[in-house]
């Protein structure tokens, strides 16, 4: 079994920070999303970047109001979250990350300053220049992959069956480069189970194993009431037990949380994640949480107005967590298992400490 840890949170193992945030000092944000543009040239059925923002999932490729993030102000950010404590980058959001022409510049200028980075990627723009330009400076590169062959991926990623076959070349082509340079990066394929029956999952995730993947995790779609597309049936975790057959010292297959398991209420009252986390759009807006991009009321503003210290600040940070603070019911509110979840977990129950915690 390797050592990934793919649920929970791993907030615990910044002490210092936990203890800044119980001073009540101001903490920045360990981990920045970033999404370098909200193109994309997938239409996946399931993705909230098509109804969050009012569009109906039949327009899931009308991207009319095209944003590429400048590289420019970008690096310059980077820098600044440097300065101030960030310890990692994850490239995903709104669109296909390495649509961004620039974007491996943008990570190798990252890597030179020490900051850990991921990405999520379709893969299917995962050419061997690409490869080259950015395995060496990433910690982890998950691959977004919904299908098991090539006509369930052109339906489920709303796009050409030919894509199937050219996101596997190009997986396999990452795992030949990492092995090739003895690189640490992690290579992973998240799927989002559709329907699939489960010997296909199976074979999918033993393929991509055979390729010299790392991991194999398997998600359920998360619902949202604002989505129009909808599971017939809720899948049963037990069902997807023969993947753990994979599971060695170089490979790990898991079935992600909550799957096919009863969804709890939040066991915490209000949202106390959010000074440990920001998310930068394509349009250059800051967020709070990407379930709400776009509501001007987890938005501490615009990185083309002001630098990252100044959009922390005390004023901005205020008014976005008196909202979420304002918000009576998280889970009318908010989409399970969010990102923050586990987060919020443990940091309600460091904050609300239970009797005799000498008692360990």
């Amino acid at each position: 079994m390797t050592q990934l840890q793919l649920d929970g949170s791993k907030i615990q193992h910044h002490v210092k920070e936990l203890n800044a945030w119980r001073r009540g000092d101001t903490v920045y944000p360990l981990l920045v999303e970033i999404s370098p543009t909200n193109i994309c040239n997938h239409g996946c059925l399931f993705c909230a970047y098509d109804y969050m923002d009012g569009r109906s999932s039949e327009a899931a490729l009308d991207r009319s109001n095209s944003a590429f993030i400048g590289a420019e102000r970008l690096m310059k950010v980077i820098s600044e979250l440097h300065e101030v404590g960030t310890k990692s980058l994850f490239y995903s959001g709104e669109g296909e990350p390495l649509l961004h022409k620039r974007l491996p510049e943008i990570i190798a200028f990252a890597g030179n300053l020490g900051l850990d980075q991921a990405l999520n990627t379709n893969g299917s723009a995962l050419t061997g220049d690409v490869i080259e330009q950015i395995l060496p400076h990433m910690s982890w590169v998950r691959f977004s992959v919904n299908g098991v062959n090539e006509a369930d991926y052109a339906f489920n990623h709303r796009t050409s069956p030919s894509q199937f076959k050219l996101v596997i070349d190009n997986i396999k082509a990452a795992a030949e480069f990492k092995g090739r340079h003895g690189l640490p990066v992690t290579l992973g394929i998240q799927c989002v189970h559709m329907g699939q029956e489960p010997e296909e999952i199976f074979e999918l995730a033993q393929r991509f194993k055979e390729l010299g993947g790392g991991y194999f995790s398997l998600k359920q779609f998360n619902e949202h009431p604002a989505n129009p597309y909808q599971q017939k049936t809720t899948p049963v975790r037990e069902d997807f037990y023969q993947l753990l057959e994979l599971n060695d010292s170089s490979f790990q297959a898991h079935v992600r949380m909550p799957f096919g398991d009863a969804e709890p209420k939040r066991p915490y009252k209000s949202c106390l994640a959010l000074p440990f986390f920001a998310e930068i759009v394509a349009d250059g807006q800051v967020f709070a949480c990407g379930p709400h991009l776009g509501e001007a009321a987890f938005s501490y503003g615009n990185i083309y107005d002001d630098d990252f210290r100044t959009l922390w600040s005390a004023g901005n940070r205020a008014k976005v967590e008196n909202h979420v603070q304002g918000i009576d019911d998280l889970d009318h509110v908010c989409m399970p298992n969010c990102r923050l979840n586990e987060v919020n977990k443990f940091l309600w129950n460091l904050a609300h400490p239970p009797e005799h915690v000498n008692f360990i």
